[in-house]
């Protein structure tokens, strides 16, 4: 029984550990994955990439991200239907052949707002 405790302990000692050193995803990506998911629920033809939401470094020192809070927040607190309607599903699939084609320093159209 001892051993299983122990054994317990040392594993959320491993899970927790790098979310406490700073070594977990950051709150933007967080909030990028969860609209992504909404998206890909509500929008029929939206699929999202596994990297879609990891934040990059530009040239500039910046750190860049697909979606900004913003945007991820509006998206999550909207409903499918409303989504599809006011064409965010478009604008977001336009967002991400930007991000996935690398286009750095180009206007990105508003995804939410």
């Amino acid at each position: 029984m001892r051993s299983w405790i122990s054994a317990r302990r040392i594993l959320c000692v491993l899970l927790l550990a790098p979310l406490v050193l700073g070594m977990g995803i950051s709150e933007q990506e967080f909030l990028c994955e969860n609209a992504a998911a909404h998206l890909e629920e509500c929008c029929p033809s939206f699929s999202a990439t596994p990297a879609l939401c990891r934040q990059n470094v530009g040239c500039n020192g910046d750190e860049e991200l697909w979606l900004t809070a913003d945007e991820s927040r509006c998206i999550q607190d909207r409903e499918c239907g409303d989504l599809v309607a006011s064409n965010v599903c478009e604008q977001a699939a336009t967002r991400m052949k930007l991000a996935e084609g690398g286009s750095t320093g180009v206007a990105r159209p508003v995804v939410c707002q």
